[in-house]
């Protein structure tokens, strides 16, 4: 589909070799696509994983993302197992946070997928649907031995944009379908030479300089978790003197690694661009990149027991929060969050503490961190709400299903769920739903939702 106005070229048909055909095809191994294939696999469906990198993981591994700010008691299925894993290998640390090592992050969820029988492919992109009379039969791919076609009964579009949902025509949106306003997008980076000790010390001695919250300020560092969002009044001297541009208002430190005295910083985004435009995206990259040696002079110059902190690495992709919600057979919404609705079709529990009724997570306006950021001064709630499997089902395509931050929903809602935990859940829901669709012959429109419920229980 191009551009208004953009000139086009007409391509030659071609030939294009299937290299495999199978129950389930899942497209993208982040935290959604990931549990949706152990899970088809485990059902009984011949199951297919395609993954553009050479590990999986997603937002915990390409983006740096390696903490889950959910409490260890609230995981389920596939997440509390991956979590479980990590503990059991001394690569997991869980408190008011959980923090874990990326790499075996990696290490662990390749086992998994080997383990359970998935099929991989790494390093290839989804670049367009295969559709037969409006059902979706697979997916062309492009890697480094050309274009492939792969086939499937049931294919789970988990790209994270709905890249295949997008192209086989199902309508959507962008961010808030008031203005099309996304969440911002964010290069996390990686500092080491840090002694946690000052600066909790600083925390808890200035506790007016950081959210109030005990679980977005987690100074826990004798349990080995920390998680510090705050440093107002240091970000703004550093503004003042021209350390730092207008428009910081706060600093996130996570993920850390008490131990090696090592953690990511959450503070390099860039707003106003669009996760689904590669010229968009590349331009985030480098305006990203340009803040880093900024952030990390802060952390450096202003942080107290990081005089010697040091960049050490920086996430292999921009995070990108927030592109496309597909039009589903129902579109959750922030009232339905809010009153915890309890849906006939339920197939996810989320329980959050991160977001409330009216509050922007990572606003799109850049007011995140300022006097009138709900976040700086207030305590969110624990609160409880329910994914209907409506939401994973588009208006219009058979043969699909989308899992993660692309299902049917509002930009509001999508602050409730976006996480990677809840978006395993919704993994696990698809990947089961795909299988029985399978096993019954039918499509995933017409499989019995309580028998779904059940299966998801067990």
């Amino acid at each position: 589909m191009s551009e208004v106005g953009m000139p086009t070229i007409m391509e030659p048909a071609r030939q294009v070799p299937v290299v495999a055909d199978v129950d389930v095809l899942v497209a993208g191994g982040g935290p959604a696509g990931l549990a949706a294939a152990v899970t088809a696999a485990r059902e009984g469906a011949s199951t297919l994983l395609v993954e553009r990198h050479s590990f999986f993981g997603g937002a915990a591994t390409a983006n740096s993302v390696h903490k889950l700010s959910q409490h260890r008691e609230v995981l389920y299925g596939i997440s509390a197992e991956i979590i479980d894993e990590l503990i059991r290998q001394k690569a997991a640390v869980a408190g008011r946070v959980i923090n874990f090592d990326p790499e075996a992050y990696k290490r662990v969820t390749l086992e998994l997928l080997q383990k359970t029988g998935v099929k991989l492919l790494f390093n290839s992109w989804v670049v367009a649907p295969i559709l037969e009379d409006g059902t979706l039969r697979g997916v062309f791919v492009e890697n480094k031995s050309g274009r492939q076609a792969l086939l499937a009964k049931t294919t789970i579009d988990c790209t994270g944009d709905a890249d295949i949902a997008y192209a086989a025509g199902v309508p959507s949106h962008k961010g808030q379908k008031s203005d099309g306003k996304m969440r911002p997008m964010v290069l996390l980076f990686h500092m080491g030479g840090i002694n946690f000790k000052p600066m909790v010390d600083y925390a808890r001695s200035h506790p007016d300089q950081f959210s109030p919250d005990p679980n977005r300020n987690v100074t826990d560092i004798e349990q080995g978790v920390l998680r510090m969002w705050g440093f107002f009044d240091l970000i703004n001297q550093a503004v003042q003197r021209g350390d730092l541009p207008a428009g910081f208002h706060s600093l996130e430190l996570e993920g850390a690694d008490v131990e090696r005295g090592t953690c990511y910083v959450n503070g390099a985004e860039v707003f106003d661009v669009d996760g689904t435009n590669a010229w968009d995206i590349t331009k985030a990259e480098i305006a990203a990149r340009e803040q880093i040696p900024m952030l990390a002079a802060f952390v450096r110059n202003y942080i107290p027991g990081c005089e010697n902190a040091f960049v050490t690495n920086t996430a292999a992709n921009i995070g990108v929060r927030e592109t496309r919600h597909i039009h589903g057979e129902y579109t959750l919404n922030e009232e339905d969050c809010a009153t915890g609705r309890a849906f006939e079709d339920r197939v996810v529990r989320v329980s959050t503490h991160l977001v409330a009724p009216g509050w922007k997570m990572h606003n799109p306006y850049g007011k995140e961190g300022t006097a009138e950021d709900p976040y700086r001064t207030k305590v969110a709630p624990e609160l409880k709400c329910f994914v209907p499997y409506r939401c994973m089902l588009p208006q219009k395509g058979d043969g699909l299903l989308i899992a993660g931050r692309s299902i049917s929903q509002s930009h509001s809602a999508d602050a409730w769920t976006r996480p990677q935990v809840w978006c395993m859940g919704m993994g696990q829901a698809a990947g089961t739903a795909a299988a029985m669709a399978v096993k019954s012959g039918v499509n995933v429109r017409s499989i019995d939702v309580k028998r779904l419920q059940d299966r998801l229980r067990s």
